[in-house]
């Protein structure tokens, strides 16, 4: 697969992802299996979760079109590898050992590391440039 369609694809789903946060949080803490009804505070988060990720959408869709620089589009995709890779940090760290592991701390784990691999696959392949020390 080309490194524009895994582009495309990670644009999608961050923007379903964030979209479906912004204006549904209930079902977002449905997948999360937080409690029900939800706080006020925790919708608030929720849609924040959901704005960063339209943002980071976005950004990579603005990044990714012909005009653009590529080093536009690598500081994009650089930052959404930087903070999925903090998301699935704090997924793994922030739990006890000793609680039963449940599939509301799955689904944001499995999504964050597939915006990790989404994110290097979408990279382009640059060729070394020759070294200017000789």
């Amino acid at each position: 697969m080309q490194p524009k369609k895994f582009r495309r694809f990670l644009v999608s789903g961050r923007a379903t992802v964030g979209w479906l946060a912004v204006l549904a949080p209930g079902i977002m803490s449905k997948v999360w299996r937080l409690n029900s009804p939800l706080a006020s505070e925790t919708k608030y988060l929720i849609r924040f979760f959901g704005i960063r990720n339209v943002v980071l959408a976005y950004q990579l869709y603005q990044a990714d079109r012909p005009d653009a620089g590529p080093e536009e589009l690598e500081e994009a995709l650089r930052q959404g590898i930087v903070i999925d890779t903090l998301d699935l940090a704090f997924i793994l760290f922030s739990k006890k050992h000793s609680e039963s592991r449940s599939f509301g701390r799955t689904a944001p784990g499995l999504a964050a590391a597939a915006g990790i691999v989404l994110g290097m696959l979408s990279r382009q392949n640059r060729e070394v440039p020759e070294n200017s020390q000789q």
